[in-house]
């Protein structure tokens, strides 16, 4: 048990107080009955032997052998053998048994407890009397039940403190689900009710994660569809028109039909970062050498370094994305020879996308990466500068991230990694 839990703080701190309230019983039964068990005792033993002085007094011996034989006392011309017991209760009976029979010897020995005292002269021997009442088992009594209501009070601590954790480790547990939109989980039969309020403000909070997230990909649709229909309806006027100023002003405008694209898909791939998107198993090699393969076709020529498999459980959708944007961002800022590296890294794997093109400089690394920011060399191409800050949300989505650096001799390597943290 951890002392980060919380079930494992409240039962340390009940446990303390019970253990703490067990002691000062304890303590105030003792320091209660410690004089007034030895005074009773004492009383009572003084008693006996009074009363075995008066049958040892009488004249005939044999009735007065056969009264203390019926009180449970003995007689004996010797002292028995036995060591004295020191207990502390009995040591405190001796003291007033002594002050009680100042010239008479007495010794508290055997088991269980026998009090010798030495008979009144002139008679002769030791009177042997039990010593009734002790207090000893009705300690042990109260002790073990003391122990007991002790045991009981932990056990029903603990199953409060689990009652109180246990909803809280559920929500914890259903937190990334509750982000996305889906609802939390029922509460408990017999929920707290600062539980309860707690399930309906998360229940209330995913419900407006979830239209917002409904509103967002409404919104996201609306400017794909706004937007890129007019731009394919200029780009095939332009295409039709035979009366155009100049080949170079018909170029530029495609070229900004182009930018225009482009920035439309970064937006909609840095907001479709995946979360939403049910994962799955999926072959991080098949991806590369499919994504290879449309490269290739296009004239885009890739090396690839892979190992024979490399299973991931995540959104495929983002992670084609990520993918994608990475080879993008290498064509288009970079230069041949394009390489791509994979390997395994711990749980996780890392992909390096290598370049030879001029780099970045070193001060600008650092902002690399963030959303609307570009590189001032790059700002001539089409583009937002939400690429790469896309590629940095998909990994973070999978546990990773994304780490930028030159290469030694020129280019730019990015490094995605997925399922680990970058170290």
């Amino acid at each position: 048990m951890s002392l980060r839990h919380l079930h494992t703080r409240l039962l340390l701190l009940l446990a303390a107080v019970v253990i703490a309230a067990l002691v000062a019983a304890t303590a105030a039964f003792a320091l209660s009955t410690r004089n007034s068990s030895a005074e009773r005792i004492a009383r009572a033993l003084h008693a006996q032997v009074v009363a075995a002085d008066a049958l040892l007094a009488q004249r005939d011996r044999a009735m007065a052998m056969k009264d203390l034989r019926t009180l449970e006392m003995r007689w004996r011309p010797e002292l028995p053998p036995g060591e004295p017991r020191s207990m502390p209760l009995l040591v405190r009976v001796e003291t007033r048994l002594n002050a009680r029979l100042p010239q008479r010897a007495i010794r508290l020995s055997g088991k269980p407890v026998q009090l010798w005292v030495q008979a009144r002269p002139p008679m002769q021997g030791w009177i042997g009397i039990p010593v009734l009442g002790e207090a000893q088992p009705l300690k042990r009594g109260l002790l073990f039940a003391l122990v007991a209501i002790g045991a009981l009070v932990l056990l029903a601590a603990s199953l409060f403190a689990r009652s109180l954790t246990r909803p809280l480790r559920e929500l914890a547990a259903a937190a990334p689900g509750i982000v996305a939109g889906e609802p939390p989980p029922a509460p408990p039969r017999f929920a707290s009710e600062e539980i309860l309020e707690l399930q309906h403000a998360l229940a209330d909070a995913a419900g407006r994660t979830h239209a917002a997230a409904r509103d967002r990909e409404l919104m996201l649709a609306g400017i794909s569809h706004d937007m890129r229909t007019p731009l394919a309806r200029l780009r095939y006027a332009l295409a039709l028109h035979e009366q155009a100023a100049d080949a170079d002003g018909r170029a530029g405008m495609e070229r900004d039909i182009d930018e225009l694209d482009s920035i439309v898909g970064q937006f909609i791939d840095y907001v479709r970062d995946g979360r939403d998107e049910p994962a799955e198993p999926i072959d991080l090699v098949a991806m590369l050498q499919t994504l290879a393969a449309d490269e290739a076709r296009q004239g885009r020529a890739w090396r690839l370094a892979l190992p024979a498999s490399a299973m991931l459980s995540g959104r495929p959708l983002a992670l084609r994305r990520a993918l994608a944007n990475l080879f993008d961002n290498a064509l288009r800022h970079g230069a041949a020879p394009f390489e791509a590296e994979l390997d395994a890294i711990d749980d996780g794997w890392r992909l390096r996308v290598f370049d030879r093109g001029p780099g970045v400089p070193e001060a600008a690394l650092a902002d690399l990466g963030r959303p609307f920011h570009r590189v001032d060399r790059a700002r001539s191409t089409p583009g937002s500068g939400l690429g790469l800050a896309s590629v940095a949300r998909i990994a973070g989505v999978h546990g990773g991230g994304l780490r930028l650096g030159n290469r030694e001799g020129g280019g730019l390597v990015a490094e995605l990694f997925l399922g680990v943290a970058p170290p």
